[in-house]
């Protein structure tokens, strides 16, 4: 068998061509493939070391990606992986809202829930209470329970 032969022979069981790249992709693949069937055939004549030609493939992989390895940098905006907000997890106590010089001991505000309207009709329910942990004015009895079980309340 020539030296041709068996070189296609080798490299037919590992070689990284495929049927759907463009002609010039195939040629620079054969290249490399031919390329790291030298560099083994080298490796085992300099160091008298039998390994198996995948091996060495993977072999120099490996060492290729230890060396030239960049680190992958942090993702820097978009939306958080987990979005479970502290409302939805920890706990909350009702308390009155604080007076203001204003309002005295009437101080109200407006409730967040029935202002965002998202599940039902825009209102502007004025509540008394509000949840210190969360800063948020809420109507005590639908309100309070839809921001603190439903993630879009």
């Amino acid at each position: 068998m020539g030296a041709v032969d068996k070189a296609d022979m080798i490299n037919s069981f590992v070689e990284c061509t495929r049927k759907t790249t463009k002609w010039y992709k195939k040629i620079f693949f054969q290249l490399i493939d031919t390329a790291v069937l030298n560099g083994s055939i080298v490796h085992r004549q300099l160091t008298g070391k039998v390994i198996t030609y995948q091996k060495y493939r993977e072999n120099l992989m490996r060492e290729l990606l230890e060396e030239h390895h960049t680190p992958r940098r942090p993702s820097t905006g978009g939306r958080p992986a987990v979005d479970n907000p502290l409302r939805l997890t920890a706990r909350h106590f009702p308390c009155k809202v604080p007076q203001t010089a204003a309002q005295g001991s009437r101080t109200r505000r407006h409730c967040k829930v029935c202002l965002s309207g998202a599940r039902r009709s825009k209102q502007r329910k004025i509540t008394k209470y509000m949840w210190l942990a969360c800063d948020t004015p809420l109507c005590i009895s639908p309100c309070f329970e839809e921001y603190h079980m439903l993630k879009h309340y």
